[in-house]
């Protein structure tokens, strides 16, 4: 997986790639699209596309791209190290989680240096072994920012690609 850090391409093992540019028109045209489960869960013109991307050091990547009409907002990504099998709150852990965590942050680390804002003491209570996950980082880019975190609510630790300011652009249009 790349990041470019001047411009916010990212690039997957499995071929797909996406950058400030992509619309949902060319996101459905192109080979990605036959590989993508639509999640109209939101309102439209919000829709969610979630893909695999292909695997990182043996860690399959799951990749969520979020459009508001054509214009691309956010490419969510997630390294999936818990062991085979379901898949549900049953094998749940905060262990695997920080572990995913630590994946993320020592991989953006590689690709965009140390991140430009974490906070100075972690947030919420968890075990020492754990506590990565009370530490989320961003980088502020030219283009956007990435962020790698734990959404304590859902349960779900990833990074995420936001292009510039476009989700508040986005709430302020009319829904189309």
């Amino acid at each position: 997986m790349t990041i470019d850090p001047d411009t916010g391409a990212i690039a997957f093992p499995s071929g797909f790639a996406a950058d400030a540019g992509l619309t949902q028109s060319a996101f459905r045209a192109g080979p990605a699209f036959a590989h993508a489960r639509v999640d109209e869960a939101g309102v439209r013109p919000w829709i969610h596309y979630r893909l695999p991307g292909g695997e990182l050091d043996g860690h399959p990547l799951l990749i969520d791209v979020l459009f508001h009409a054509e214009l691309l907002v956010t490419v969510t990504v997630a390294a999936d190290l818990y062991p085979p099998g379901p898949k549900d709150w049953s094998n749940y852990s905060l262990d695997v989680e920080a572990a995913t965590k630590d994946f993320h942050d020592q991989l953006l680390t590689r690709l965009l240096g140390e991140p430009t804002e974490s906070p100075a003491r972690p947030r919420g209570h968890f075990s020492e072994s754990q506590a990565t996950l009370a530490r989320p980082h961003t980088w502020r880019l030219p283009w956007g920012t990435v962020w790698s975190g734990h959404d304590a609510k859902g349960g779900g630790t990833y990074l995420a690609l936001t292009y510039g300011n476009r989700r508040d652009e986005a709430g302020r249009r009319p829904n189309a």
